[in-house]
């Protein structure tokens, strides 16, 4: 029987290094594990497989950002007041003027084709050149309007959670860039812990060299390490002071830059105008859009006729008719109604507003306390971080036996 308690110096020495190693990547596979891949990978039907911890809860996720996050700081009114409302109705109005004489020729043409090529040029280009004219009134009431009413137009929680939801990458890269020094703190935290569990697992091996010691502190190793780094980087809330030291979660420390980060991502990607008023359109409210926006274009094609103290209207009226003018302005509602989302997608009206709106979250969130701050993205971690942990602690004891057989399998073999 060969002695075991003699065992090779390398290979003992190489404990400490290679449950570095496991710590390493398995703290690496934790992170890589919860947020990718974005959809399931494996045989659906009986669930074996992955989908990253984020993307696999996107809704449960997002409702968590708008609950714990936005809601503490602003909500929609508060957003569409910080804007800069007449910049807004320049942009609005340039986008409207560019598509008019489209928007009027398609509407003519729908019921009274014939009549509206009828009509005198002069007649045609007045009827332009009135809506032309009136667009930048109706627009300034617009979107004043808007603004007084607006969160019965939108609803602030559907609008956030709709759009990471549905944009799942976007959703990862919303904690990702949050909190990107965490995650390259949890990968070297790992190297790290598991050599000091690996100098213990080294004297433990050396003095009582069982078949189990490696595998289960290969498992220990891979579950530590992973519980240890998500521990740190919430905990402790408050700072602590022992000696020049001050203790304090990782995440926390860092509140100033982090604000700054995720207002300027949901500024620029979530809580934009586009979004905003997309929402409006097709959003769970938007009937109440749907019946603005009818009041508005009713008004405005009566106004757009009244020309000549009365006489556009008349002579509109008497060509096509009383009852060919109400369908017409039915018309125009409908089809303004389906240009509306294309018109507004097809135009950057968020980027100038950015910054208002990123200066205003920026503000608020620094202002939190450490324990408020930490609500932002905590419960996002805390929803499965258990799995995560597991995961590293099964690959860890996976480790371990490979360990174990590659290096002490002979020597296990002549002991038995």
């Amino acid at each position: 029987m060969v002695d075991l308690l003699q065992p090779d110096v390398f290979k003992l020495i190489s404990i400490p290094a290679i449950a570095a190693l496991v710590g390493w990547s398995t703290n690496w596979l934790a992170i890589k594990l919860m947020f990718y891949p974005l959809n399931f990978v494996g045989y659906y039907p009986l669930r074996l497989g992955w989908q990253g911890v984020i993307p696999s809860k996107a809704e449960n996720m997002a409702k968590i950002v708008v609950d714990k996050g936005l809601n503490s700081l602003t909500d929609v009114s508060e957003v569409y007041q910080t804007i800069d409302q007449e910049a807004l109705s320049a942009q609005l109005e340039k986008i409207l003027k560019r598509h008019m004489i489209e928007f009027v020729d398609d509407l003519m043409m729908q019921d009274s084709n014939t009549y509206w090529e009828n009509l005198p040029i002069e007649i045609q280009n007045a009827f332009y050149q009135r809506c032309y004219d009136e667009i930048p009134k109706r627009l300034q009431s617009s979107v004043v309007n808007i603004g007084d009413g607006i969160e019965d137009l939108v609803d602030f929680e559907s609008l956030v959670a709709g759009i990471l939801t549905a944009n799942k990458s976007l959703l990862n890269e919303f904690f990702l860039e949050a909190g990107s020094k965490e995650f390259k703190f949890i990968v070297k935290s790992g190297l790290y812990f598991g050599f000091l569990f690996g100098i213990v697992q080294m004297m433990v091996w050396a003095a009582y060299p069982v078949w189990w010691v490696l595998p289960l502190f290969g498992f220990v190793v891979g579950y530590a390490t992973n519980l240890i780094a998500l521990k740190i980087i919430f905990y402790p809330v408050n700072p602590i002071k022992i000696g020049p030291f001050t203790l304090q979660g990782l995440f926390l420390k860092r509140q100033k830059d982090v604000s700054v980060v995720l207002s300027r991502m949901t500024s620029e990607k979530i809580l934009t105008v586009n979004n905003i008023l997309g929402s409006m359109l097709n959003g769970p409210k938007s009937e109440r859009a749907e019946k603005m926006l009818s009041l508005e274009v009713r008004q405005s094609i009566d106004v757009a006729v009244s020309w000549g103290k009365g006489l556009g209207k008349y002579l509109v009226l008497v060509v096509v008719g009383a009852e060919r003018y109400r369908n017409m302005k039915l018309n125009a509602v409908d089809l303004a109604w389906r240009y509306s989302s294309d018109w507004i997608d097809g135009y950057d009206l968020s980027s100038a507003q950015a910054p208002f709106v990123g200066k205003l979250l920026s503000t608020r969130m620094q202002a939190l306390s450490p324990g408020e701050f930490r609500e932002i993205l905590r419960p996002a971690f805390q929803e499965d971080e258990w799995k995560l942990i597991l995961v590293g602690a099964f690959l860890g004891a996976c480790a371990g036996c490979i360990q174990l057989f590659g290096f002490y399998g002979h020597m296990l073999e002549l002991s038995m």
